[in-house]
């Protein structure tokens, strides 16, 4: 998607920013270099700095524009620094390095920063389907044709190869991945960079694809985090997914939209929307299915374009990680919310027996046919 410029030389090129020198910069005791000089807001900046020094340093970054870069990764003569801006403009960046000698290095590298400019989606939802790989076959023969989506949960801490078959299965077979990424229950580690280099290394894997891929971080965090927690460690991981054809958004408790709605809102501060391309939840019929209860998933896809409207996103593309009913009717009443919800990019039913989930059979399994009919016509 970028190109990598933006090399620090020490001689400034016609457009102000460093222009390269490749061979006069491998032979300096200090080097810095930007993986890309353009990003748009909400994406990583990576900034290396490799050094030849004898005598023991120390290295400092500055920002002209006041970005806050952290050190993710340090070694013996390199090290890694990130920051991610959220306005758009041009900057330069200066590494600082001071001698015991008091002798010091700067090099200085410019960067520019685009507005956010997302394309998702194309003349309609994508009806899809989340199933447990072992049974994922069955399911989409029973299914039949029409699948445009395949939700895939994956955990960072597996590594970052984690759950890629999955991801190439759908790609080949022309559907959307939509991919949740855990970090082994270590929220706290992942807001501290712990897995910084895995989530680089899992996002280039998925970049290499060139095709439209959805990405989002910790499934219906309430209950297990706090919006504090969540926002902490999504601001970590989520900057090194947009890259190329990946869209990164969150999947939030779908039910809170009913009567919690501050809890919802805690976990969806205003600097992350500066963040994500699209926005998601899930969302299930209260109840049981011998008890059906009032509360129903349709209901939630206009609340939650309402919603987007109030916090100044109102065309914010729209996701449903997950779905499912008790009867044919309340897929039915779903399927066509997705489907005549302006600015819906996905949904995906859940067809499993586990949690708030019943495998579609009979009268519900038509239903949710018809839907994927609906999505073709």
């Amino acid at each position: 998607m970028f190109q990598l410029s933006g090399v620090a030389t020490g001689v400034l090129g016609a457009s102000g920013f460093l222009a390269p020198a490749r061979a006069a910069r491998r032979r300096r005791k200090v080097r810095a270099e930007l993986a890309t000089s353009t990003v748009h807001t909400g994406e990583l900046l990576t900034l290396t700095v490799v050094e030849r020094l004898k005598q023991p340093r120390r290295i400092r970054v500055r920002d002209d524009g006041g970005l806050v870069w952290t050190r993710t990764e340090r070694h013996r003569r390199s090290q890694v620094w990130t920051a991610t801006p959220t306005e758009p403009g041009t900057g330069a960046v200066t590494v600082v390095v001071r001698r015991k000698d008091g002798r010091v290095f700067r090099r200085t590298i410019g960067y520019e920063v685009l507005g956010t400019e997302v394309t998702v989606g194309g003349t309609g939802a994508l009806i899809g389907m989340s199933a447990p790989a072992p049974e994922w076959d069955l399911r989409v023969a029973q299914v039949g044709a029409g699948l445009g989506a395949r939700r895939i949960f994956a955990d960072l801490a597996d590594g970052a190869d984690t759950q890629l078959r999955l991801v190439e299965e759908a790609h080949a077979a022309g559907m959307l991945p939509v991919i949740s990424y855990k970090v082994g229950g270590d929220a706290a580690g992942a807001a501290a960079g712990r897995f910084d280099a895995v989530a680089r290394q899992a996002a280039a894997r998925l970049a290499s694809y060139g095709l439209p891929t959805a990405v989002s971080f910790w499934h219906e965090p309430y209950g297990d985090l706090t919006g504090a927690q969540y926002a902490a460690a999504s601001r970590r991981i989520l900057p090194a997914f947009r890259q190329g054809e990946v869209r990164v958004g969150p999947i939030l408790n779908g039910w809170l939209l009913d009567n919690q709605l501050d809890v919802f809102t805690s976990f969806c501060p205003d600097d992350l929307f500066s963040l994500w391309d699209w926005f998601g939840i899930d969302t299930y019929e209260s109840g049981t299915m011998a008890s059906p209860g009032p509360a129903k998933p349709a209901q939630r896809l206009p609340a939650l374009s309402a919603y987007l409207a109030a916090r100044g996103h109102p065309t914010m593309p729209i996701g449903v990680g997950e779905y499912n009913g008790y009867s044919a009717a309340t897929i039915a009443a779903a399927g066509a919310a997705i489907l005549d919800t302006p600015h819906v990019w996905f949904g995906c039913l859940w067809n499993s027996t586990e949690s708030k989930g019943h495998v579609l059979e009979g009268e519900r399994l038509a239903a949710f046919q018809q839907t994927l009919a609906a999505a073709r016509a």
